[in-house]
């Protein structure tokens, strides 16, 4: 079911038989509502392309969880469970390429801007993708990210030459529209503890205008094609993190208000603030703290109210680093989505990894750990789809590494586990997946250590970001 704008956790179920269950046998017991997601840009896709033996599409839906699969298996686990659940589509985009997206993931920058043709085949895809969102019963929440669309480059202009580029790229109409909303005028926001004030100049609404205009329209483009295939009511979130820079409270509320003009009304907005994917945040807690409460006064004066994605941390068990939840919690007064997806993953490896030696499960693990290893080693060789330099450099740094063995925290396998999920064997089976999910049903030790370890996790979680009972203390009142 749709939530609203309720304050919940979201967790991606990259292996539904596995995860699903321990998930909502922690929701059921803390008294939690919240999401299960998948990325549609990353971790799933529509059948045909999940079971296509194709090498071009090799690492589309890398999870080897089809849309279909997500959608029914997550509502089917819903209902055995009695749990208050919402099936999200995470990360419906505009992309390059999946490969492209993937190296994002492992931290990998992306400078070069995509192309009108790149674009048409995502808006194609998309088509795809909710065509079997559409046959599996619909999704109850939507997440559309287009900041591979956001125009960088008008940051290198000086306030001269980006006045004079606004000047002659985009219509008079336009600009007599944008200026009589935005100059001469001031916005101002009040939350619990403070009151902020924001005022722009020609220079700088013409950089906003510049640089994210085209971003903005492809946002009610994806928007106007979930809605052709998804019939039941769902929420709007908008990733506004995949950027380069933490996001300036401005920005933000350009983008928001923006939005709001187009009809667009969002449940929530993720801001870029300084997380990365798999790493602990390193930053000052004292910032984060400000920034969140800043953006959130912001935001939360425009009824919308802040998502934070990148939400996993270096393990999981580091939380992001230290003290890092109970600052989100409390700038946000719990007020916030928090998503997670691969630690769910990685929480299981590095539960395999301490079975004894020798043991099935460990065995288990540490063939999925060498044929991670073994793939990477091709893919840097031949310099194939998934290649970086970054990634090149992972290897040397790991093949130097005297001590790591099968050590689930070394850098290259926390950022490249998921491979193990993409590979196939001669017969197109994945054969690391299909063993494993095999391997887990039939062994109640793991899951039961397993289970329990899902269970700290998200209790840990929820006692920093206020989730516990949240399906019981937020009451849907209609005046």
């Amino acid at each position: 079911m749709y939530l609203g704008k309720l304050p919940r956790p979201a967790f991606g179920v990259r292996i539904p038989d596995i995860v699903i269950p321990p998930i909502l046998k922690a929701f059921k017991s803390l008294g939690i509502a919240g999401t299960l997601m998948l990325s549609f840009n990353r971790e799933t896709a529509p059948s045909s392309y999940i079971n296509s033996t194709n090498p071009d599409l090799l690492y589309f839906g890398h999870t080897g969880t089809s849309i279909e699969e997500y959608i029914t298996k997550g509502r089917r686990f819903g209902e055995a469970f009695g749990a208050v659940i919402e099936i999200e589509a995470d990360h419906v985009s505009i992309m390059g390429s999946v490969e492209r997206a993937l190296k994002k993931i492992a931290g990998v920058p992306m400078t070069k801007p995509i192309s009108d043709d790149e674009i048409a085949t995502s808006l194609s895809y998309i088509e795809e993708e909710f065509s079997e969102v559409k046959k599996s019963g619909g999704v109850d929440f939507v997440t559309i990210d287009t900041c591979e669309l956001i125009d960088y480059s008008i940051d290198t202009l000086s306030d001269r030459e980006v006045v004079e580029f606004y000047e002659n790229n985009v219509e008079f109409d336009e600009r007599r529209e944008m200026e009589e909303r935005y100059l001469e005028k001031t916005f101002t926001f009040i939350s619990s503890d403070r009151q902020l004030t924001l005022r722009f100049s020609r220079p700088t609404l013409a950089r906003l205008v510049l640089k994210y205009r085209k971003s903005l329209e492809y946002v009610k483009k994806v928007l106007d094609i979930v809605m052709k295939y998804n019939d039941k009511p769902f929420g709007i979130e908008i990733a506004f993190d995949e950027t380069p820079k933490v996001s300036p409270p401005n920005e933000v509320f350009f983008y928001v208000y923006e939005l709001k003009r187009m009809g667009i009304e969002p449940d929530f907005l993720a801001p870029n603030i300084g997380f990365r994917k798999r790493e602990d945040y390193n930053g000052d807690l004292r910032e984060l703290y400000e920034n969140l409460r800043n953006i959130h006064t912001i935001l939360y004066s425009n009824n919308v109210l802040i998502s934070i994605h990148s939400g996993s941390g270096h393990n999981p068990y580091s939380d992001k680093g230290f003290g890092v939840w109970s600052v989100v919690g409390e700038a946000l007064r719990g007020m916030v989505k928090y998503k997670m997806s691969g630690v769910l993953i990685q929480l299981l490896l590095e539960t395999m990894s301490r079975f004894p030696k020798g043991s099935a499960t460990r065995r288990l693990y540490e063939e999925i750990y060498y044929d991670v290893i073994e793939h990477l080693r091709k893919v840097v060789s031949l310099k194939l789809a998934l290649y970086s330099p970054e990634l090149e450099n992972l290897l040397k740094t790991y093949e130097k590494c005297v001590t790591c063995c099968s050590d689930p925290r070394t850098d290259i396998f926390r950022h490249y586990f998921y491979v193990f999920q993409v590979l196939r064997d001669e017969k197109g089976k994945r054969y690391l997946r299909e063993r494993l999910v095999e391997h887990y049903m039939e062994n109640r030790d793991l899951q039961k250590v397993y289970e329990g370890e899902v269970y700290l996790l998200i209790e840990r979680l929820a006692k920093a970001m206020r989730y516990r009972n949240n399906v019981f203390r937020y009451r849907n009142i209609a005046p």
